[in-house]
């Protein structure tokens, strides 16, 4: 699946989280799996979205393989991120993996994403990047 570039993490995140809420509303309707209407995300308040970009972030503007934490004890909210690996893809791109935990309450899920920094669009999912040769 391609995504479209986006100017700025905080609206990728969100478009991506969007897409996550969606993506879990249609299988669950689909498979009758109601039980994954129930992320994170979908509990979270301006706030806790807001501190999840900001986390997310500065992890991926960090030189290394970073791992920080955000929490909102307001809400009860929290979670990390982590890159979990970088290479130089083929089309020059930086690219990072990026695990991203989210909780609220006894809530939990965990995915990990290909992110690629592009001088003109910023940080971008790239699910087919690939290391370059």
């Amino acid at each position: 699946m391609t995504m479209q570039p986006m100017t700025n993490l905080p609206r990728f995140l969100s478009r991506l989280a969007l897409f996550a809420g969606c993506a879990i509303a249609l299988a669950a309707h689909a498979a009758n799996l109601s039980f994954l209407h129930a992320s994170p995300v979908s509990h979270f308040n301006q706030q806790d979205t807001d501190l999840m970009l900001k986390n997310a972030r500065a992890v991926l503007d960090a030189d290394s393989t970073a791992r920080q934490g955000w929490s909102n004890p307001k809400t009860g909210a929290s979670g990390f991120a982590q890159v979990r690996g970088q290479f130089t893809a083929a089309d020059g791109a930086p690219c990072k993996q990026l695990r991203v935990e989210n909780k609220f309450r006894n809530i939990e899920s965990d995915a990990t994403y290909t992110v690629c920094k592009y001088p003109d669009r910023g940080w971008v999912i790239n699910a087919d990047a690939q290391p370059a040769r």
